[in-house]
């Protein structure tokens, strides 16, 4: 089981598939620590750290250093707004998030540099022999870049890096199948086709709300006195939801 821990919802990005209401709340670090104790007792034992975007926080390293600390394997999922501060909050992994190659993701995203900030913090990842993953969300123009990414990868001799493809079916955005067949059937390339919302993974908000998953946003609790009972009754919710609840959109 995995948490995601939503640790703010700032973010200077403006893609147009993101579904977060922007603002700087921030989840505390005493909170951060409570909610993964809880769902530590549920069977938990990975940690992604993800927001909004997470290395805008000066204190990253506490976030991860903590997780790390109660036996979490932590990943940090990051859009490489500040590609160091990532690196120096030493997570177990690194889940880089592009969807076009060069320019065109700097236009997608509204920040300029963004793609050299994330391809520099996957090389120097990469160096580090921290494990790095390449999410890309599949749009309807975004095809060949996701081929693009992972041909660079092969040329810079980082074959052993994923690109995970992600097909948002809750953003409104109508794939082609075929599309995900040709991704699936290329080698380096992962297509999600699974659906672990609300049974293997759990999303927690700056505010405690704790959700089904990063795309299909169904409240399934909040965290108020962080005790077995507010858990049974998330864990059962959970358990009501079809699988792939985010296509009946």
């Amino acid at each position: 089981m995995q948490v995601i821990a939503e640790v703010t919802h700032a973010c200077p990005c403006k893609c147009r598939f993101c579904k977060l209401k922007k603002n700087a709340s921030i989840m505390r670090l005493d909170l951060f620590e409570k909610a993964l104790k809880l769902f530590q007792d549920a069977g938990a034992d990975k940690a992604v750290i993800s927001g909004g975007e997470p290395s805008i926080l000066s204190n990253l390293d506490y976030y991860v250093f903590l997780a790390k600390r109660m036996g979490y394997t932590v990943t940090v999922a990051t859009n490489a707004y500040n590609p160091y501060r990532v690196l120096e909050a030493n997570p177990d992994a690194i889940q880089v998030s592009i969807d076009y190659f060069g320019e065109k993701h700097d236009q997608s995203r509204g920040v300029y540099g963004l793609f050299q900030n994330a391809w520099e913090l996957i090389k120097k990842a990469h160096m580090k022999d921290l494990t790095v993953v390449v999410r890309a969300t599949l749009l309807k123009d975004n095809f060949n870049d996701i081929l693009r990414i992972r041909k660079e990868l092969d040329q810079e001799k980082m074959q052993e890096i994923p690109v995970l493809v992600m097909p948002v079916r809750a953003a409104g955005i109508k794939i082609d199948q075929q599309l995900l067949v040709r991704l699936s059937e290329a080698e380096g390339i992962l297509v999600a086709d699974s659906c672990p919302a609300g049974i293997e993974s759990f999303v927690i908000t700056p505010e405690l709300d704790v959700l089904a998953c990063i795309f299909y946003r169904k409240k399934l609790g909040k965290l108020v006195k962080f005790n077995h009972g507010e858990l049974q009754e998330i864990l059962e919710n959970g358990k009501k939801l079809p699988r792939f609840p985010c296509e009946k959109l």
